[in-house]
C-alpha cells in the first residue's frame, strides 16, 4: 500500500509538499525522504508525533532512543513502520524539525494506494513553495548583529579579559 501525505507549513503559507511513500517503510525512511527533499541538515534531531484532529500532540517518535523511567517513553523511528500507526485516511502527524523553537509541519494522510507499475517510491509528488528555514532567527545572527545572543557576549567577556601578550606568534601551548 503507498501512503500519500500533504505537508503544510504553519510558518510559510505558500508551501505545501505531497509525499507518496510505502506503508511498510519506517518513520526514520520517511525522516530520511523528508529531510533529503526539504534540504535540511540531517544531523539534527527531529521528531514525529501522532496528532489529533486539532493538532495537539500524541506518542512520540524520535531519532533516537531516549528511555524514561515513568512517563511514557518516545519510541526510536527506525522501529516503527507507518502502518503500524498510521492506517486511516485524514489521520495527521506533526513533524518537529526544530526542537529547541518547537517548529513543525503538518502532516495529513490524504490517500491511499496501490503501487502504480514503473513508479519509485517513495518520492515528492507535488512541491509549492519555498520550505520554512530548518533553523529559527531565534538564535540570533550569525553576524552578531543581535545584541542577545548570549554565546557571542560570553565570547566576548572571555576576550576582553586577555592579553594580547597572553599569547605568542612563534609558540602555543596546546
Amino acid at each position: 500500500m503507498i501512503y500519500k501525505f500533504r505537508m503544510i507549513s504553519g510558518d510559510e503559507d505558500n508551501f505545501l509538499r505531497d509525499y507518496e511513500i510505502e506503508s511498510d517503510k519506517t518513520f526514520l525512511d520517511f525522516h530520511n525522504l523528508i529531510q533529503s527533499d526539504l534540504g535540511f541538515e540531517p544531523s539534527m534531531l527531529a521528531s514525529f508525533f501522532l496528532a489529533d484532529e486539532h493538532w495537539n500532540k500524541g506518542m512520540e517518535l524520535t531519532l533516537i532512543d531516549m528511555q524514561s523511567d515513568g512517563a511514557m517513553a518516545a519510541i526510536p523511528m527506525e522501529t516503527v513502520k507507518l502502518k503500524e500507526l498510521v492506517k486511516e485516511r485524514r489521520e495527521r502527524l506533526l513533524y518537529v524539525y526544530d526542537i529547541f523553537s518547537d517548529r513543525s509541519l503538518f502532516l495529513e494522510l490524504i490517500d491511499m494506494f496501490e503501487p502504480k507499475e514503473n513508479e519509485k517510491y517513495p518520492k515528492c509528488s507535488a512541491s509549492l513553495g519555498e520550505p520554512p528555514a530548518q533553523f529559527s532567527d531565534d538564535y540570533g545572527d550569525v553576524d552578531g548583529s543581535d545584541s542577545g545572543n548570549e554565546i557571542k557576549n560570553l565570547f566576548n567577556d572571555f576576550e576582553e579579559g586577555l592579553d594580547s601578550e597572553d599569547f605568542s606568534d612563534d609558540e602555543r601551548d596546546f
